[in-house]
């Protein structure tokens, strides 16, 4: 069984979700002998090419992030350095506190 999908998330996959939740709804018992598989199939074959998709994005964002960063930290001084690396430390202290 699939979670509940958001729309937003997996635009291409929207059809083939309301497809099978009609065959689910249409063969009530069927459905347990696999009358609606091949749709659910599709359905997962499509779920996984559009996570692997926004995977993909992701990892693009994310090395720009941390390229972005890497050259502030470049740009930073010792001293700038060492008083940010003691800030991180810190927050991590309290955040540890909380929990």
């Amino acid at each position: 069984m699939h979670p509940a999908l958001a729309d937003h998330l997996n635009p291409g996959c929207v059809e083939l979700a309301e497809r099978l939740h009609a065959c689910h709804v249409e063969h009530k018992w069927a459905k347990f002998f696999g009358k609606c598989n091949a749709l659910s199939e599709a359905l997962n074959q499509c779920l996984g090419s559009e996570f692997e998709v926004r995977r993909k994005k992701q990892l693009v964002e994310a090395r720009a992030r941390r390229a972005r960063i890497e050259a502030k930290w470049r740009e930073m001084s010792d001293d700038d350095r060492e008083h940010a690396a003691f800030e991180r430390m810190e927050q991590e202290r309290r955040r540890e506190k909380r929990e």
